[in-house]
């Protein structure tokens, strides 16, 4: 990669297509617009996931289930609105390539407040802004960044955050291509801080980038920024997952001479907040209803006691994890998006009959392993995770299937739910869009968990800064 001049630039978003004017949006340029009545679009994106459902058994009564669904969202959704507004923001932050919102719900709570968030794929989004409904219209950009950051006019923010798409960066990628068309999208995000000048800056990779730092840390000293980078896993922190990822912190060249004392101010929090837990993956999802595997194709809207539901029966689960992930509230919580995913008669076979800790090469699945022959390639298409370990990384590979993170008592890949339960969402953020959208969602996400860890320590760091 090398640093983007002002005329190459130009090149890429030739390239990509003209900026649109931001000005003057069109609708469907747009999400819908909620600055009036809020509440009620949201509820109203309830009702239409409830008009899709339809139970194959007599376990819930959908009409009276519905309506203590949207009295727990109204309730929520207001309080959340009311909150918002009563509040005085002090540190703002943007959030590119913001997904689902794992980073951002970290971020948020260690006290810092999202004023712009942005994203191409527009579930995502939905997701990000249901489960924010304080955020108005003009906060919320559903577009690809190569189209923003031309012409749109970004405010100064003391923060700006995200991670650029990283399969280009991806050491698990083995035919990669230093001109990958994925990393281009870092030289926008590179523009976009740029543009908003923010006093520090976070980018989250995956340890692929590395490979990159010195022409990263030369691109950003162009623009008045020194790099810090930091190669963090959530396990050491004593989250149930095994999830090693890169976060390069930027400071302003402004702020040059506390740029030490900013730093260890940073990594003081960091490492102070390591090994206060200590939780596996059965920690986080034990306390979930159980599930069976769906066993009819095409089913994705066919819900029941026995393939889970999108709004599930209300819990008010009180775990040590629960009480980790929910931090700051209180009371009966519907569980969300805790459906199993279709598996063929074969794959139920596979699940059942592995071992926790066993993948494809184990001699108890051989004699009906479809790839038994491809072992040096599919050697990993099976894992069977183990309860009292962390669990794996999870990813987005979860929206085509879940053979890598077969539950560990049940004959059936992990929920969405449990997916999320595991990265560290609260049991009350709801994932928009198809199942299989919402394991994307989840997989592309940062550990909320580990954002907050992260938040404080930014928190701490922009609280210095201030005072100087």
């Amino acid at each position: 990669m090398s640093h983007t001049s002002e005329k190459e630039l130009e090149e890429i978003l030739v390239t990509y297509g003209n900026p649109r004017d931001y000005s003057n949006w069109k609708e469907s340029d747009r999400l819908q617009n909620i600055d009036n009545n809020q509440v009620d679009y949201f509820l109203g994106q309830i009702r239409a996931e409830f008009k899709k459902v339809k139970l194959v058994d007599n376990s819930l009564d959908l009409n009276s289930h519905e309506k203590k669904v949207l009295s727990f969202f109204k309730n929520k959704l207001t309080k959340e609105i009311n909150e918002y507004d009563k509040r005085t923001p002090k540190f703002e932050f943007i959030d590119l390539f913001c997904g689902a919102g794992g980073l951002s719900a970290g971020l948020e709570k260690a006290g810092l407040v999202p004023d712009l968030a942005l994203d191409k794929d527009r579930p995502s989004l939905q997701t990000y802004h249901f489960n924010r409904p304080y955020l108005k219209d003009a906060q919320i950009i559903n577009d690809d960044i190569k189209l923003v950051t031309k012409d749109f006019e970004f405010a100064h923010t003391p923060l700006v955050v995200g991670g650029p798409p990283c399969q280009g960066f991806s050491i698990a990628n083995k035919q990669r291509q230093v001109n990958d068309e994925r990393n281009q999208l870092y030289h926008f995000y590179l523009h976009t801080v740029e543009l908003a000048r923010p006093d520090i800056f976070l980018l989250e990779n995956v340890e692929g980038i590395l490979e990159h730092f010195g022409q990263i840390k030369f691109d950003f000293s162009k623009i008045g920024y020194s790099l810090i980078p930091y190669k963090l896993n959530t396990k050491d922190f004593g989250f149930p997952q095994n999830r090693k990822r890169v976060f390069i912190l930027g400071i302003r060249d402004k702020y040059e001479k506390i740029n030490s004392e900013l730093k260890n101010i940073f990594e003081s929090v960091i490492f102070a907040e390591r090994s206060r837990y200590s939780f596996n993956l059965w920690d986080a999802i034990h306390d979930l209803p159980p599930l069976k595997a769906k066993t009819q194709r095409n089913s994705t809207n066919l819900e029941g006691a026995e393939w889970g539901y999108t709004f599930g029966d209300f819990s008010d689960s009180e775990t040590p994890f629960s009480k980790l992930i929910n931090k700051g509230f209180l009371g009966n919580i519907p569980i969300l998006n805790h459906k199993a995913k279709y598996n063929n008669e074969r794959d139920i076979n596979i699940y059942g009959l592995l071992s926790p800790g066993e993948r494809s090469d184990a001699a108890s699945i051989a004699a009906i392993n479809p790839y038994a022959n491809r072992g040096d390639i599919f050697k990993d298409k099976f894992y069977k995770l183990l309860q009292n370990e962390v669990c794996k990384t999870i990813t987005a590979h979860m929206y085509y299937d879940c053979h890598m993170y077969i539950h560990p008592l049940s004959a059936r890949g992990l929920s969405p739910r449990e997916a999320a339960r595991v990265q560290g969402f609260a049991d009350d953020y709801l994932f928009l869009g198809s199942p299989n959208e919402w394991y994307r969602q989840i997989g592309n996400a940062v550990s909320p968990i580990l954002g907050n860890v992260l938040g404080k320590a930014l928190r701490k760091v922009l609280e210095r800064i201030y005072e100087y």
